[in-house]
């Protein structure tokens, strides 16, 4: 049986209203023109109150000057017939202005906004460890005072999740979407849950009877087959993906989103994260995405008489539409309107069917903090200058073509391997590697502040080509300085080489199992399994102010055309049998010599 009749105690439509300020009803004189009241999902629920304001002859605005309606008082504003009213919005009056249109009218104009409004004020950092998105959300809400919270419970555990220099409210918001939940503000009542479609619907309007003004649409761009989410697990080395090719929510009309994605849709919507996000939360980004399709499907709004029992979050049974819009729509929005005595209420359905971060570009601040206009991505540098940091900051100067080519250029922190606080005495701590005057550099920026420019890196190009020729099978690694001294390692041979133009090296060789220590003078030193062999075509010098001790486990031979023993003190040659031979005259001399 279609309902014909809004279920209202009054068969007429006039409208009864209370104004309440700091919880006293306002001055019942008081000329009001209007009052609108809008609550809708994923926003901040709004009022707006006109009165009748303003006297020329007295050049004043008698109520304007009253202190009820100062900014930052509470008002609650209460609608029905018959002086039976019930409370359709509760908040603060956050602006107050007076406005004098041509023809001599003039008004008082009231804007509120719920409690919540508060999470909207201010950007805000903040750390959160070993929670739930569901935890984080009653925190953030739990910061206000005058705001309860509602939160459906989560089930995914971050080790750590950041909010950075965002407003709670767009924070909070983002969360619940990734949650696939909808964020509903209800006086004061922060509720974040995921829709439900299949409840009873709280008010049904019927075309020819209780619609006065009503528009629908169905958009077959937003509907999806199937929608799929990829990311990096760096842990295992492959992709985390998750598909969803569907969600419990009951469509309206008689063309689903399957059939009308089947008609223009790609067979899979592509959602990409190139960090870590787990399976778990592909899964939760996807069903989001999803259930966002299924709701924008159609999307309109329906007029009816006043009535106050409907909020966003429930269902409205639209009847008489013929097939593609007759059922039941989930309420996204409730707009209530008292104006010329009446009262009329608007309902919005269907969802928008974009993220929230797509539709709402200032989430993130303004680059360079809108300090200075902001540079974007990196940017390709040319060293100017290593030295003079007029800071002293160990900066370098770099010219950034794409600016100006001619011009000195930026001075440029310069990213490096190490660099921190040296223990006492030490003046440094660090790695120290530089470029080259007219070296080209890559450049990045704090903040993305021309000013606040890091070298991140230096590059070859065929105009100043690498040390060593690229290969894949990648086995050599090294570092070469302008002068042609290097340090090569040699994965295939497990060789570390140092090396200098002039041929001074020293190789660790472990194919060869050995290492070797060459100057330019062919000075040479070898250490393998046979032992350790010096050569030289000069002199072997071995000093020491101490002892030196010469010791063998088996034979030790001393060969050549000439050998002289000498001691200041004495000089001992002992073994268990020793023998002393010449091919010419043998002499042993002494003060004195004894012989056995």
């Amino acid at each position: 049986m279609k309902d014909r009749e809004i279920p209202v105690e009054s068969s007429y439509n006039v409208a009864t209203f209370d104004i309440l300020i700091d919880g006293q009803v306002v001055d019942q004189g008081y000329q009001v023109l209007s009052i609108s009241t809008t609550k809708e999902i994923n926003r901040i629920p709004t009022a707006k109150i006109v009165l009748k304001d303003g006297d020329a002859s007295e050049e004043t605005f008698t109520i304007s000057e009253e202190e009820e309606f100062i900014p930052g008082k509470s008002i609650t504003i209460k609608i029905g017939r018959d002086s039976e009213n019930q409370q359709l919005f509760k908040g603060v009056i956050i602006k107050h202005a007076i406005k004098v249109i041509e023809g001599g009218e003039t008004r008082l104009i009231l804007d509120c906004r719920d409690e919540a409004v508060k999470m909207t004020i201010g950007r805000h950092n903040y750390y959160y460890e070993e929670s739930r998105d569901s935890e984080i959300m009653e925190e953030v809400i739990g910061r206000y005072s005058g705001l309860t919270n509602d939160v459906e419970a989560t089930s995914i555990s971050h080790l750590e999740m950041v909010q950075y220099h965002a407003t709670d409210w767009d924070f909070l918001l983002m969360r619940a979407e990734a949650n696939a939940k909808l964020v509903i503000v209800d006086d004061g009542t922060v509720s974040i849950k995921s829709p439900d479609t299949s409840s009873e619907a709280a008010v049904a309007v019927l075309f020819g009877s209780t619609l006065l003004d009503f528009e629908a649409e169905m958009d077959a761009r937003y509907q999806w087959n199937s929608v799929e989410a990829k990311s990096w697990d760096y842990g295992g080395q492959e992709m985390f993906e998750h598909v969803t090719d569907s969600v419990p929510i009951d469509e309206l009309g008689d063309v689903n989103g399957e059939e009308l994605a089947a008609s223009i849709s790609p067979d899979r919507l592509e959602l990409r994260h190139s960090g870590q996000a787990i399976a778990e939360e592909l899964q939760e980004w996807t069903k989001s995405t999803m259930q966002k399709s299924r709701l924008s499907k159609i999307r309109g709004r329906a007029k009816f008489i006043g009535f106050g029992d409907i909020k966003p979050g429930q269902l409205i049974d639209l009847q008489g539409l013929g097939t593609r819009f007759t059922g039941k729509a989930y309420v996204s929005a409730v707009r209530q309107d008292v104006y010329n005595g009446s009262w009329y209420t608007q309902v919005q359905f269907g969802l928008k069917p974009d993220c929230f971060s797509h539709v709402n570009k200032d989430i993130v601040d303004v680059q360079a903090s809108g300090l200075v206009p902001a540079i974007n991505g990196i940017q390709i540098g040319k060293v100017v200058q290593l030295q003079d940091d007029p800071e002293g900051e160990n900066r370098i100067l770099v010219r950034l073509p794409i600016i100006d080519n001619s011009a000195r250029g930026v001075w440029a922190r310069v990213a490096t391997l190490d660099a921190g606080s040296a223990d006492g005495g030490v003046a440094g701590r660090g790695s120290f590697f530089l470029p080259e005057i007219e070296d080209e550099v890559i450049v990045g920026f704090i903040n993305d502040d021309p000013r606040d420019a890091v070298i991140l890196g230096m590059l070859h190009s065929s105009a100043k080509p690498a040390p060593l020729e690229a290969e894949d099978v990648n086995h050599e690694k090294g570092f070469v300085t302008r002068s042609g001294m290097r340090l090569l390692f040699h994965d295939e041979t497990k060789t570390i080489t140092i090396d200098t133009p002039a041929g001074n090296s020293i190789t660790l060789d472990e194919d060869t199992t050995s290492i070797t220590i060459k100057d330019q003078n062919d000075n040479e030193a070898i250490m393998n399994p046979e032992g350790i062999a010096l050569s030289s075509p000069g002199d072997i010098k071995i000093e020491a102010s101490g002892n030196i001790d010469i010791k063998a486990g088996m034979n030790m031979t001393l060969e050549a055309t000439q050998i002289s023993a000498k001691a200041s003190a004495s000089m001992e040659v002992k073994g268990a049998s020793t023998s002393v031979s010449a091919d010419g005259i043998t002499e042993v001399k002494g003060s004195l010599v004894n012989i056995n």
